[in-house]
């Protein structure tokens, strides 16, 4: 009975579970046979539209990841960073063809034919001119459409229509790399990367040369407070090229300088006795003049380059031979200098005066030449009398007090010849108090007499080379607005100069004389108690005061018009003086030949 019990309830349990599974696993089978049915007995209408919607979606993912642009396929990435680094390399060269346009400007300024162009100055030429920089921007650019044009080319999706593209690196033939979580073709992330080593060089440089930029803009706001400085304040100068005591006029003119109350000696350069190396031992007259100078407060430094950019009102005193003056004149300039005293002629050549003038009018220096005969008593006073007398004639003789046999130490001082440096005093009154230049001469005459007009050779011990100037010189010009003038210029003269009006008819109405009555023999004395001296220092040592106190009065604004306007020669004179000192040379060595 029991036995019977169990089977049966055993049996009751199998028929409860196959009804169950019949039930679950029927509809199943009925679910799968008929989506198996339809895949497999699809029509070709529903199977077409059913392809077209997958090629559709396909597509629309395809084109949401590219830049199309002149038909060409880019990738999003690399097309928007590539356009970006090409702007600012588009910028930085419109940024850099305007400054090389300023440069070519300055180069007009400071290059030409006779120019020359130191190489301790920010315009200089090499690997950094205006046209290596145009060109090497030019290539940069070129390089830029070239990786734009070929960074589309490479970042193109190479995905079929039923083949979409993977979020990871692929096992085909593309190769990626993974940079800030993003995957780049190789092509793309090089070319991205070389682009921008480009962009960062020119930024680089362009930040250099903005720094610079704002460097020099801060001391030329500097250089324009100064002429905001009350009048009475003092001004400072720099000596350059000093030279030997009682030798040369850089010695002189720092002498001069420190007698004068409204000034103050900031420093004295000397290239040469300062300079361990080309002088192991200088003259123990020079050691003294330094210690005093030293205990005096001014610095004794071997270059410009060795002193601080200029504070205040600086007047630079340029008193080296004529060929190193260019060079010191830009140093001084970088230096911040103000105002520029120049010993004549200031230069070798018209072009390079040219070069110095255009400088100081662009940085807003002012220029004085080193002409002192305007100044003198008897040349002021000769000029007034032939201005009242009409078609008066006047004859400047100029002597200087030099033995025949010291000729060749005056040409080693004075290379650039004596029409230059000497015969070139009366040729400034000329250019300024009557008119004269190379355009306005009329006729041009000679006294060929050897009397009056002579040339000589020395030979040089030294180095073996023959060597001509004049020793006297002595010419007549007139003028196409009908006046006359006669200069005669003679090293070995004596000390007395003088200037002679004359009539129409030739007759003498005045002569004046420098040095004269108790002037002269007073000089005389002073040259008799010291025989060190070089005697145009003592014979023309009030000329030359004379002629600094009316510069010291033209910085400060207190020149007369009337008379220091006249008589200080600006820099434009001194270019026409020049000119007219080499159509002087070329016209007398023609007729002594």
């Amino acid at each position: 009975m029991t036995h019977r019990i169990r089977r049966r309830s055993t049996e009751l349990r199998l028929s409860l579970w196959r009804n169950l599974c019949t039930a679950t696993f029927v509809p199943v089978l009925l679910l799968c046979q008929n989506i198996a049915s339809a895949a497999l007995f699809e029509s070709k209408k529903r199977k077409l539209a059913r392809l077209h919607a997958e090629l559709a979606r396909l597509e629309e993912e395809r084109l949401e990841s590219l830049v199309v642009l002149f038909g060409y396929e880019f990738d999003k990435l690399g097309f928007y960073t590539a356009t970006s680094i090409f702007l600012v390399l588009f910028v930085a060269s419109i940024v850099q063809l305007s400054r090389s346009r300023r440069k070519w400007k300055r180069l007009a300024i400071f290059g030409g034919e006779d120019s020359t162009m130191s190489q301790s100055t920010e315009y200089r030429k090499g690997w950094l001119s205006s046209k290596r920089n145009i060109s090497l921007l030019i290539a940069a650019s070129i390089f830029s459409f070239y990786v734009i044009f070929n960074l589309g080319r490479a970042t193109k999706p190479s995905i079929g229509y039923n083949k979409p593209r993977k979020r990871g690196p692929s096992r085909g033939d593309e190769r990626f790399v993974l940079v800030f979580g993003t995957y780049l073709d190789e092509t793309t992330f090089y070319s991205l990367l070389v682009t921008s080593m480009v962009v960062l060089v020119a930024l680089g440089y362009n930040i250099g040369s903005a720094c610079r930029k704002f460097q020099e803009s801060k001391r030329s706001k500097q250089a324009t407070k100064l002429n905001s400085f009350p009048k009475e304040d003092v001004i400072d100068v720099i000596i350059v090229d000093c030279g030997l005591p009682k030798k040369d006029i850089g010695w002189f003119h720092l002498m001069q300088f420190l007698d004068m109350s409204n000034i103050n000696v900031r420093a004295v350069v000397e290239p040469f006795y300062l300079d361990k190396g080309k002088c192991p031992q200088p003259p123990q007259s020079f050691l003294d003049l330094i210690t005093v100078l030293e205990d005096l407060g001014v610095m004794c430094v071997k270059s410009l380059g060795q002193l601080d950019p200029c504070q205040r009102q600086t007047l630079c005193v340029l008193a080296g031979r004529a060929d190193k003056s260019p060079q010191y004149f830009r140093e001084c300039v970088g230096l911040g200098a103000t105002h520029i005293y120049l010993e004549p002629p200031g230069s070798t050549s018209v072009g390079e005066l040219k070069t110095m003038s255009n400088v100081a009018n662009v940085r807003g220096v002012q220029v004085y030449m080193g002409y002192h005969k305007p100044c003198s008593p008897y040349i002021e006073e000769a000029i007034r009398l032939s201005q009242s007398i009409p078609k008066s004639h006047v004859f400047f003789c100029h002597n200087e007090n030099y033995f025949k046999q010291d000729l060749h130490r005056v040409l080693n001082r004075h290379p650039e010849g004596m029409i230059r440096s000497m015969a070139s005093q009366e040729l400034a009154v000329l250019v300024t108090q009557f008119g004269v230049t190379t355009d306005s001469i009329k006729a041009f005459k000679v006294n060929t007499n050897k009397l009056f007009s002579e040339k000589q050779t020395f030979f040089n011990k030294t180095n073996g080379i023959e060597v001509s100037d004049f020793s006297r010189v002595a010419f007549k010009i007139m003028t196409t607005n009908g006046r006359s003038v006669s200069v005669m210029a003679d090293r070995c003269g004596g000390m007395v100069s003088f200037a002679v009006v004359k009539s129409i008819a030739g007759k003498e109405i005045k002569k004046f004389l420098s040095p004269d009555g108790d002037s002269a023999s007073r000089i005389e004395d002073e040259l008799k108690r010291d025989t060190e001296m070089m005697h145009q220092f003592t014979i023309e040592g009030e000329d030359y005061m004379e002629l600094k106190r009316r510069v010291v009065d033209s910085i400060l604004g207190k020149e007369d018009d009337s008379k220091t306007s006249r008589s200080v020669i600006s820099i434009q004179d001194g270019i026409e003086v020049l000119k007219l000192s080499n159509f002087c040379t070329n016209e007398i060595e023609s007729a002594l030949h």
